[in-house]
């Protein structure tokens, strides 16, 4: 059924396609199309093709993710897209090659539709080189890891490479909003590849080569949660681990989904020494390229299990109101002078929610969102 409404002035680009075009409208719906009621024929061809196309973003399969990794550092359409691009709808071929440029390890790319008909990768996830937003739209993205994925349960390697299970698209992806440093894990969830860095507002919560926040390197306070920018918590707390993932849409794992990020590792072993920064650490990477999954640090995890305070009122939050036999938090993959402790399945539950070791850190999770 055909609707009337009022056309708005929107944003620059849309006053600069329908200049003059205010005026009563009407959309079919059925057939998604506009006329304009001022006269204006031209304006209503315009408009038409406004209405038809802004935004859209087609996919021939939906259920899946668009592109497809052929090689360390190249990849493909994984079926044929369609994208709106400048008021235009543009089609891409199956099989059609993402353009890449140098890729650096440990670097997140955006894949960009361009109206020239080409897919472009690029680390800028604002257009690629010499393109704009006139001429291009960001569609998705990869991380390019420092080595290569679990084949077996004794990590990785350190062949630098995309990591096939971080392709992400603009309806195939973390609910999160933010997929740089992320991998699909299956049933659900997504999680950082890295572990969680003291300077996340900057770094986002999953980044390359920088340090990894603990009892020892706060992070920076959360800025939901009173935080300036540039001020750190005193200590690195299950509550606080919990702040940092919800600043970010993000939230710290369970036992059931650590347990399947973590798969692939090396198993009951840890790497000896306190790696300090987010390192590439080769035999602690996971099926789905989680790197330091397990054997480096204890992580957060989000559920509380085990024993319980004493009998009383305790001000151990932080100030925050008190607790009273609160459970203990869970912790999960083991830290690296644990050796044989360590592993996917590696829990503990011994320690309050208010507990801050240089031995435990935290890393985020995701949701998965599919949108058709």
């Amino acid at each position: 059924m055909a609707k009337q409404i009022q056309l708005r002035r929107g944003t620059t680009a849309q006053t600069a396609a329908f200049t003059g075009l205010v005026g009563e409208v009407t959309i079919d719906t059925d057939k998604n199309t506009a006329v304009i009621h001022n006269g204006s024929t031209a304006g209503g061809t315009e408009l038409a093709t406004y209405m038809a196309y802004s935004g859209q973003f087609y996919k021939a399969t939906p259920s899946a993710v668009s592109f497809s990794k052929t090689g360390n550092g190249s990849a493909t359409t994984a079926f044929a897209i369609k994208v709106e691009i400048a008021f235009k709808l543009y089609q891409y071929a199956s099989g059609t090659a993402v353009v890449m440029p140098t890729l650096t390890s440990g670097t997140d790319y955006a894949i960009y539709a361009c109206t020239d008909g080409s897919i472009r990768a690029d680390s800028s996830f604002s257009a690629p080189a010499g393109y704009t937003t006139a001429n291009s739209r960001q569609i998705g993205g990869f991380h390019y890891a420092p080595g290569g994925n679990a084949a077996a349960q004794s990590g990785g390697d350190t062949t630098p490479q995309i990591n096939a299970y971080s392709f992400w698209d603009l309806k195939w992806r973390c609910r999160s909003g933010d997929n740089r440093g992320m991998t699909y894990c299956g049933a659900g969830i997504w999680a950082d590849i890295y572990l969680t860095n003291t300077n996340y507002i900057t770094n986002g919560t999953s980044k390359y080569n920088v340090t990894i926040a603990d009892g020892s390197s706060p992070p920076l306070i959360s800025t939901l949660h009173g935080g300036t920018g540039s001020n750190s918590y005193g200590s690195y707390t299950h509550w606080e681990a919990s702040e940092v993932a919800s600043w970010a849409g993000k939230r710290l794992p369970t036992y059931r989904e650590f347990a399947l990020l973590a798969y692939g590792t090396t198993e009951n072993s840890s790497i000896g020494t306190d790696q300090g920064s987010t390192v590439w650490n080769a035999a602690y990477v996971s099926k789905y390229g989680v790197n330091q999954a397990t054997g480096v640090m204890w992580v957060w995890g989000g559920e509380y299990g085990g024993g319980a305070q004493a009998t009383g009122w305790l001000n151990n939050n932080g100030g925050r109101g008190q607790t009273y036999q609160v459970p203990n938090a869970a912790i999960f993959g083991g830290g690296w002078n644990d050796t044989s402790d360590c592993g996917s399945r590696a829990s503990g539950w011994n320690h309050a929610p208010s507990a801050s070791y240089s031995i435990f850190g935290s890393r985020c999770v995701g949701d998965h969102l599919i949108l058709v």
